[in-house]
This record gives C-alpha cells, structure tokens and sequence, in this order.
C-alpha cells in the first residue's frame, strides 16, 4: 500500500514537469519570435532633410524635382518594393517617382545630364549616390505642396516604410 502512494507521487510529478517543459518552451518560442519580429522590421531610420524643394514649371509639362539622395557614405545598398507620394494640389496632378543612378538632381526639366541612369523605383536598388526623383505634371496653376516620400523596402534581412528626403512645392503657372 505504502508503494502505490509513492508511485502516485512519482506520477503527478512527472506531469507536473512535463507541463513545466511544455510551457517554458513555449514561453521561449514567443520570446524568440518576437524579438525576430521586431529587428527584421526595424531597420536604421532613412534620412530626412530639413528644409523645401521648390519648383516651378508650366501647366501640362513636367519638371524632375530630387527629394531624397543618398550620401556617398550611405552605407547601404536598400532594395526598394514602391515609393509613396502623397500631395496637395490645387486641381489634376501626375507625380511619378525616378531612381537617378550615380547622380543627382535639385530641379530641371531634363534630368538626363545628371543621371547615369533613370529608373523606375519599384524593384530598383538604391546605393551610395543615388537618388530619387519626383517628375510633376500639373494641368491647373497653384501650388502642389509634396510631402516627404515614403519608401517602402529591404535592407538586408530587414524591412519597412519609412519618410525619407524632404518636402517639395511645386509651382504650376498659368499658360
């Protein structure tokens, strides 16, 4: 009789244990995850500049407006999954984002001598030395004020969408 009791002890605290296991396990599995979760998608802030691009140009012809350019000691080399524009405008405006490869822009109407290269944003790397360029077309005179672009993309094994550059105003003048 004496042993059966023993056995029973022995039996409720194997379970015990085994709960214990179960649950510091998993306890270390939604730690692990977590901290995994919040580096890969906490990548170093982009940079931001203080400061307005402004800019000019005729109703229904574009003007190419650089808003956020990478030093040569960027560091980084992002991959880059879209851009996002958001703008205030008086009437009708196409804003189109650019990757100017090896060059920079401040504003001009042909972007061509400044860039090696002029590239869709979406699925471009973006390097030391590059660039992103806005090209507004505005169909009604007033001002379109631009906010900072918003970039979507990789770096490495991390991920995000963050502002980055500064913003811009835009001009449109009367035909």
């Amino acid at each position: 009789m004496h042993g059966d009791a023993s056995s029973d002890d022995a039996l409720a605290l194997r379970k015990r244990s085994r709960w214990l296991v179960r649950l510091v396990w998993l306890l270390g599995v939604v730690l692990a995850t977590t901290v995994v979760g919040y580096v890969t998608t906490h990548p170093d802030e982009l940079p931001t500049t203080e400061g307005v691009v402004t800019a000019s140009s005729p109703a229904g012809r574009p003007v190419f407006v650089g808003v956020f350019a990478t030093s040569n000691d960027f560091g980084r080399s992002i991959d880059i999954s879209g851009v996002k524009v958001f703008a205030t405008a008086p009437g009708p405006v196409t804003i189109t984002p650019h990757l100017c490869r090896g060059g920079s822009v401040g504003v001009t109407t042909d972007p061509t001598p400044f860039c090696a290269e002029l590239v869709d944003t979406e699925g471009a790397t973006m390097q030391a030395g590059d660039e992103i360029v806005l090209e507004v077309v505005g169909e009604v005179p007033g001002a379109i004020a631009i906010d900072r672009v918003r970039v979507a993309y990789r770096d490495d094994f991390q991920w995000g969408t963050q502002r980055a550059g500064l913003p811009a105003v835009v001009t449109i003048l009367g035909s």
